[in-house]
């Protein structure tokens, strides 16, 4: 049996090679040439995945080691009777590392203080809910837009307007990019949304490119003269990136949010237990061999500080979301990579999840359990 796989995919070769002859390729240059003999194709978000990718081909099982199925033509798919499996929920964990290394970043930077202020979450999946908790952890008032969420059964969330999420001071964005259904989320947040937006908020971006407007957030910018602090993960056109927009945000990351070792390991290893069960083979790799441990088991912090520095100050120790915004700066600026933001995804130094390590500290005003890490 023929896997051919995106070479970006952690320890895909130890998890699948039992299972077939594995062979790695660059996901963003993959051709129907290099998938026609193929059984079994796993890729991640930067393939396309639709008729003019497999047509013709004998792949009959597609894995994507991602959250998001914007890639993925489904219903060519279901029309082929390919069978289909994504990895929700594996990276929600590293997501929401990464929206509060962002929050700490500009606390420490800039002395903004978010932990007093309303949240709005727009997006409710695995990484929107994830979020949602740990703001509730830290005693924050939060609300969350999702209408399709919202009319389900079960979800238990202070559910709002668009209008009211965007009035926040703190708004988290984990919405997929969808352009058809009763809610596309494309464009939806656009030059009318975003005047909800007041002075000195705080917007991170860390679901899809697409779903906010780059011109008009610019152009918002502006208007509030500066007063808008913006830490942005995912790009309208990637793998470009709007140089307007990279000149005014705080933080400017690769569409990383979500690539922590573990996250990435994990949807590897939901790629490899859903092929397994295609194929009515047992799993010969448990889950526990295929999720890396930390590097860093344990901080210490010494001293009487604020909790929002104490917060900050943790999880900075084990991620700081700024190493990566200067690594991205710094590749813009050297200008000697044939594709920048598709080589800083390949090469990127992999971090930890915050619920790998355990923080002791003596004060008593900080959460840190709220924010994922293990406490003592």
């Amino acid at each position: 049996m023929k896997i051919i796989a995106d070479e970006n995919m952690p320890k895909v070769e130890m998890l699948f090679s039992h299972l077939g002859e594995v062979t790695l390729v660059n996901g963003r240059n993959l051709t129907h040439e290099q998938v026609k003999q193929a059984d079994i194709l796993l890729v991640r978000s930067v393939t396309k995945v639709n008729q003019a990718l497999l047509e013709g081909s004998q792949i009959r099982f597609v894995g994507s080691a991602t959250i998001g199925i914007d890639h993925i033509d489904l219903d060519y798919l279901a029309q082929k009777g390919i069978q289909f499996s994504s990895a929700p929920g594996c990276n929600a964990q590293a997501v929401a590392d990464y929206v509060f290394s962002g929050l700490s970043h500009l606390y420490l930077t800039k002395g903004v203080k978010w932990l007093g202020r309303k949240v709005g979450i727009v997006g409710f999946g695995n990484v929107g809910k994830t979020v949602y908790q740990r703001f509730k952890a830290l005693g924050c008032e939060v609300c969350v837009y999702d209408p399709l969420k919202q009319h389900q059964d079960g979800e238990v969330a202070n559910f709002v307007s668009l209008a009211e999420a965007l009035s926040c001071q703190v708004i988290s964005f984990h919405a997929p990019l969808t352009r058809t259904g009763s809610y596309p989320t494309e464009n939806m947040v656009n030059v009318a949304q975003l005047e909800q937006v007041a002075a000195d908020s705080i917007i991170i971006s860390a679901g899809r490119g697409g779903v906010i407007n780059e011109s008009a957030l610019i152009a918002r910018y502006h208007e509030l003269q500066g007063q808008l602090h913006l830490v942005m993960d995912v790009w309208q056109g990637e793998p470009s990136i709007n140089q307007s927009l990279l000149a005014i945000v705080d933080i400017a990351t690769p569409h990383i949010a979500g690539y922590s070792k573990q996250g990435r390991e994990k949807g590897s290893w939901m790629v490899y237990q859903a092929l397994c069960e295609f194929l009515q083979q047992p799993t010969k790799i448990a889950y526990e061999d295929a999720i890396s441990a930390g590097n860093f088991t344990s901080i210490q912090m010494l001293g009487d500080i604020c909790k929002e520095e104490m917060l900050a100050r943790s999880m900075h120790a084990l991620y700081d979301v700024a190493r990566d915004d200067a690594r991205l700066r710094y590749q813009y600026r050297q200008n000697t990579k044939e594709n920048i933001f598709d080589w800083l995804r390949k090469n990127y130094v992999e971090r930890d999840e915050f619920n790998t390590c355990q923080v002791q500290h003596d004060s008593g005003q900080a959460n840190l359990a709220a924010v994922g890490f293990n406490q003592s």
